[in-house]
């Protein structure tokens, strides 16, 4: 398989950047551990600085279908009450849905593309001086360059970044349901050591929940890992009773630990390089993992693209693009757990205060979010 892109992997990172290779007339195939795609649901909020991208590759209108526009973005204390609401109109475009449904679009898209994809194949080990890919399954294949896709867990990483430090636990785990709510709005309430975030993902206001709580002891990082809406309710107990009927409204919930891995001095080594997850997993407290993977895949394919497959050059202008930007929102991402998960009185008023009373969340979600990666490859 010389003359080919290998992408380990198909969730976000690795389907949208074989859709963007594809459209650019780039071969490439996917490598991907299980049967099929994830069919695990979750809620995923996709902010301006991804939408642009997704529009790039004609998926946008159909997720519009599928999706939600929440009309407010409200911050609440435990008990409901309000302390402030910015209208997503202030924010910029930014649609709430399943995650699901969004890794399934990409996979149509990548299909509708002649793109081609290997299920059950999952990595045992490569061989960078070879470029070659080592199954399970005892196939291997040679490419041309090699993208890691893999996620959190990646093999990749572990074989060829094996400096960059294992996975630890965060001190947080999480629980997640998809109910129902007669709410437009993301509503974020914010508890002791604990907050919860909740979003219509379509229409028909099927609603997300994320509830994230710190906690000593450690789970293991799976979503596969369901639980009971008592243990639930036990660990979330000082929430109100819309949150509440909510969790009560899904019928299956989610528990897991949430992990997170030292940032990466390099996103490239050789002949292989890191996306999403793979190269930067961050907390999900401003939403942005599965926006930043939407970033790095349309730059490395524009990249290859622009630079007619020199992967070299390709590698060092994606590590001039990505590095800060990833490397500043992971590490944001970990500042704002301090901020939501306030246990000392005199810091949750003063947090309190702030939200109620400055513009500080409006300013820093923009921050983020008028980031445009086509404007970024085109100072190159």
């Amino acid at each position: 398989m010389n003359n080919k892109i290998g992408i380990v992997g198909a969730g976000i990172s690795g389907l949208m950047l074989g859709c963007v290779l594809k459209q650019n007339l780039i071969d490439c195939i996917i490598f991907e551990r299980s049967s099929n795609i994830s069919e695990y649901g979750a809620g995923i909020s996709i902010s301006p600085n991804g939408l642009v991208l997704l529009d790039r590759i004609n998926v946008l209108d159909s997720l519009r279908k599928i999706s939600c526009r929440p009309l407010n973005v409200v911050f609440r204390k435990s008990n409901g009450i309000s302390l402030t609401s910015i209208p997503t109109s202030k924010i910029g475009k930014l649609i709430t849905m399943n995650r699901s449904e969004l890794v399934r679009t990409l996979y149509n898209r990548y299909i509708d593309l002649n793109g081609e994809i290997l299920f059950n194949h999952e990595l045992k080990h490569l061989n960078n001086d070879e470029s070659t890919l080592f199954f399970k399954n005892s196939e291997k294949y040679k490419l041309d360059h090699i993208v890691g896709c893999d996620g959190i867990k990646s093999v990749i990483r572990d074989n060829i970044f094996n400096s960059s430090g294992d996975s630890e636990y965060s001190g947080y785990s999480a629980w997640r349901g998809i109910g129902t709510s007669d709410s437009k709005n993301i509503n974020f309430y914010l508890g002791r050591d604990s907050h919860l975030v909740c979003y219509p993902v379509n229409d028909k206001l099927e609603t997300s929940f994320t509830g994230i709580f710190k906690t000593g002891k450690s789970l293991e990082e799976t979503w596969r890992r369901e639980g009971t809406h008592q243990e639930l309710s036990e660990d979330l107990n000082m929430y109100d009773h819309f949150m509440h009927s909510l969790f009560k409204s899904s019928s299956k919930v989610y528990r897991w630990g949430m992990y997170t891995r030292s940032p990466l001095k390099s996103l490239v080594n050789e002949n292989v390089t890191l996306l999403g997850d793979a190269a930067h997993p961050m907390l999900p407290f401003l939403g942005q993992g599965g926006n930043m993977a939407i970033e790095d895949a349309f730059i490395f394919a524009s990249l290859c693209k622009n630079f007619k497959n020199d992967y070299d050059k390709s590698q060092m202008y994606y590590q001039k693009l990505r590095l800060k930007r990833v490397n500043r929102v992971q590490n944001s991402s970990k500042q704002q757990a301090t901020i939501y998960h306030a246990s000392n009185p005199i810091v949750l008023g003063v947090r309190n205060f702030l939200l109620k009373n400055t513009n500080i969340t409006l300013s820093r979600l923009k921050n983020i979010y008028n980031y445009n990666a086509i404007d970024e490859l085109d100072k190159i």
